[in-house]
């Protein structure tokens, strides 16, 4: 239990020191989940061993970022974890919370306000500091659309984080000390802070040049953007002047090769010493190889189909029920995921609180598919375009044999079905602006707890989601203020029984994220969440 102590002010707090906290209860069902796949693959983590300086780690992804903002981004954000810092960040292969930078933080009994001892001596890697004055100056970006640097679609902040609702104001107390007061108790405040998108960027650079800043980003984490080619690559260095633990590598080379066959390939020609996303088949050749070992994520991600149910037929619950039941997702899970993915029941997975054991998902019977259909006045089925996704995801593993697989499984029932696609950043697009009646996606945790799926699908009618259900929106926000993990539970497993009855979001699979490195690479620790950095990893050879 925290101990109580007087701030400066004169309230009562509950006091986090240094060494960090528990903010999930996550963390130790994810930490032994995360063990229970130690028998399958050889870690590549080093103990006990000479840690090796210098050289150049090169890491292959599946995709590539639009932008190297931490404030815009969505998916692969490899990057902006090595650049960017946030003022607490996950501990280890945890979801627990542990300081960044802010060294300590103490919290009024009444939950409402946060005061957070920042870590001295820090500075951008454009030699400015890291202080008070830039913590808020970052928040004031993010909170305020008439900020002259609130540029873009800051999606984390309200539709992820539900920060716009959430958040009164942020002050200054002095240099070293910043004080945030809420509207209302946030149940998941602390992990959210964590997020990769809350990450400090330098007001200066933002200052002198926008445009250019984006291009050549400055935060203060442990290494330094070098360069970036657009489609190739991301090149970074290491921060000697780091205020942490300082990097063994030298450099780290963050490539993008789109096919998952073509990575593994790299890997294994030696022009690459780690990779994302590996095909099943790979997987298993990998775990034959001496020289190379696998790291296995454990599932904090979704795959789904989801629907504009504003277009029609999709409109039409007896219609997403026939698609829910002429899906045989049980084969396309075990066919295409291999045998690290469990078919989903529902759209958060099993380790999760308010998961809900009553819930079993939809359940494959073409017949009931086809009287579902002719009950809605469709007996002789319908066409429609199904989008499917132009790159691969833990969550979605070969998103194009997918895509195939469900477009035959809805041709037995009448749904004809042309496959579509566009580039990622088109497709992501689209998507958010109801441009697609059918389409397959996903979601992966970004700090262990159910508002990060259930408040984002669903605490807002905008953006993805089109299923207007207010009893819905008022769980998932009631779950958010709450700090009762018991009731926080319950409201969930409500959301979870009501997204199966109406079937917003078709479930598809829950998948632990297979990466293959070079038996050489050491100190990498996976994360859940995929926060993952790299002043630990060192090259033994």
């Amino acid at each position: 239990m925290a101990a109580e102590s007087k701030t400066l002010t004169g309230h009562t707090i509950r006091r986090r020191g240094a060494l960090g906290a528990t903010a999930s209860t996550l963390g130790a069902a994810l930490a032994f989940q995360a063990a229970q796949t130690l028998p399958f693959a050889r870690v590549a983590f080093a103990r006990g061993a000479a840690r090796g300086e210098g050289g150049t780690l090169v890491y292959a992804r599946a995709g590539d970022p639009d932008n190297l903002d931490p404030a815009l981004q969505g998916p692969d954000t490899i990057a902006t974890q090595q650049i960017f810092e946030s003022l607490v960040t996950f501990d280890g292969a945890t979801t627990d919370i542990r300081p960044s930078l802010a060294r300590s933080w103490e919290v009024a009994p009444d939950g409402l306000t946060y005061w957070f001892k920042l870590r001295q001596g820090v500075r951008f890697h454009d030699g400015t500091p890291f202080d008070a004055v830039a913590v808020k100056w970052n928040f004031d970006r993010w909170q305020y659309e008439d900020n002259p640097y609130h540029k873009g679609n800051f999606q984390y902040w309200q539709y992820v984080a539900g920060f716009n609702e959430t958040i009164r104001n942020v002050d200054v107390v002095d240099s070293e000390t910043i004080q945030i007061s809420l509207n209302r108790i946030h149940g998941p405040f602390l992990l959210n802070l964590a997020l990769f998108a809350f990450g400090f960027f330098s007001p200066t650079a933002l200052e002198r040049d926008y445009e250019a800043a984006l291009r050549h980003p400055i935060g203060t984490g442990p290494f330094r953007f070098v360069a970036r080619v657009p489609g190739d690559r991301v090149e970074l260095e290491r921060n000697d002047d780091y205020w942490g633990d300082r990097a063994s590598l030298d450099r780290v080379v963050i490539r993008t090769l789109p096919d998952n066959g073509a990575r593994y390939l790299a890997l294994r020609g030696g022009s690459v010493d780690m990779i994302e996303g590996p095909n099943g088949d790979d997987v298993v050749t990998a775990r034959r190889d001496r020289g190379l070992s696998i790291i296995l994520r454990p599932a904090l991600n979704v795959g789904y189909i989801g629907f504009n149910l504003k277009a029609k037929p999709f409109d039409d619950l007896r219609v997403r029920r026939a698609v829910g039941a002429a899906i045989d997702r049980p084969s396309i899970v075990s066919a295409l995921y291999g045998s690290t993915a469990q078919v989903a029941s529902q759209l958060v997975p099993p380790s999760m609180l308010g998961w809900n054991a009553e819930v079993k998902g939809p359940q494959f019977d073409p017949a009931r598919a086809r009287a579902l259909l002719a009950e809605a006045g469709l007996s002789a089925g319908f066409a429609t375009d199904f989008w499917y996704m132009p790159v691969n995801r833990p969550y979605m593993p070969e998103s194009k044999a997918i895509g195939e697989a469900i477009a035959s499984d809805l041709g037995k029932v009448g749904i004809r079905v042309t496959l579509k696609t566009e580039d990622w950043g088109t497709f992501l697009t689209g998507r958010t602006q109801g441009k697609y009646p059918i389409y397959e996606l996903g979601w992966i945790g970004d700090n262990g707890d159910p508002d990060n799926f259930l408040f984002t699908f669903f605490g807002n009618l905008a953006g993805e989601n089109t299923w207007d259900n207010p009893t819905v929106r008022d769980l998932v926000r009631r779950a958010q203020q709450s700090g009762d993990s018991i009731e926080r539970a319950e409201l969930y497993r409500q959301v979870n029984a009501l997204t199966d009855q109406e079937l917003p979001r078709i479930p598809l699979a829950h998948n632990q994220t297979p990466l293959i490195a070079r038996s050489y690479v050491k100190g990498f620790v996976a994360n859940p969440t995929a926060h993952e950095f790299y002043n630990t990893v060192w090259l033994d050879k």
